[in-house]
């Protein structure tokens, strides 16, 4: 926790090397849609260059594969950072997609659609963030592959070359609109951050955003700052949770299958107005 301005409140939401992941994969991400789209590009776009169009594109060329390159570099760091280090265990552990999710999808919707009179409490990271963060990975892995393989076109029957061509493209296309209308509007025009969240900059969200999109998490920040951390939910990252968040709800299923009450969990609790 920190404070940068009288009365306000900050958490650390990403830390710096989660922040220098993220802007390199932001500016080689940028400079692939960017380059990538130039090869799409109609005849008189390659003449508007006019004597200089030949020239530009082959440097297009060498920069979207520099760009690739680079985005691939990033993608296998970021595997060993979630296997190596304490922070990225930790980031990877509350990626994992739990079944307290799914009733966050459910109390979410219907606290949009005016059925509920409040959100639902969310943890460090909530549904909408680990199904962008794992179509990521889902995106990353087809372009890297299908890029290899154009890259090193003349090892490849012309058959795979059409295939990949087509999934490259059409992944690309996909990703370009996620980042537009899902990740760049979710994240930057939210009201609360408008005209644009400061978190990838300096990693810190406020006390207000925190209680307002990160409930959960913020009680248990809250609860370790008053010394009270056995009374609040346990601490992110933890594999253990994790763990008992999945058995927990089994065994919710289970008794609820049976006729019988289930555990009061955290991942099976609803709240009143549900």
């Amino acid at each position: 926790m920190n404070s940068h301005a009288e009365n306000t409140r900050y958490f650390v939401r990403l830390t710096p090397s989660q922040r220098l992941q993220h802007i390199i994969l932001v500016v080689s991400t940028s400079l692939l849609i960017i380059t990538g789209y130039m090869v799409q590009a109609e005849a008189f776009v390659i003449q508007s260059f006019g004597n200089y169009g030949d020239t530009v594109f082959w440097l297009r060329g060498w920069i979207h594969r520099i760009a690739g390159a680079t985005a691939t570099a990033i993608c296998v760091y970021h595997i060993f950072y979630v296997l190596v280090s304490k922070e990225g265990q930790s980031w990877f552990i509350d990626m994992i997609p739990r079944p307290r999710d799914l009733l966050d999808v459910w109390q979410n919707i219907s606290y949009m659609l005016g059925f509920r009179e409040r959100r639902p409490k969310m943890d460090r990271f909530f549904y909408l963030e680990k199904l962008e963060y794992w179509s990521v990975w889902f995106g990353m892995t087809i372009v890297i592959v299908t890029g290899i393989m154009l890259w090193t076109e003349f090892y490849w029957p012309e058959f795979f070359l059409r295939i990949a061509s087509a999934f490259h493209l059409g992944e690309a296309t996909l990703a370009t609109l996620a980042i537009i209308v899902g990740h760049v509007y979710a994240v930057h025009y939210n009201a609360h951050v408008y005209p644009m969240n400061t978190t990838f900059i300096d990693g810190m969200i406020s006390e207000h955003l925190m209680k307002e999109e990160h409930g959960m998490q913020y009680e248990r920040e809250l609860a370790i700052m008053n010394g009270t951390a056995e009374q609040a939910p346990t601490p992110h990252g933890e594999l253990a949770r994790l763990i008992d968040d999945y058995r927990n709800c089994i065994t919710y299923l289970l008794a609820r299958m049976k006729g019988k009450p289930g555990p009061d969990t955290e991942e099976t609790r609803v709240d009143d107005d549900a």
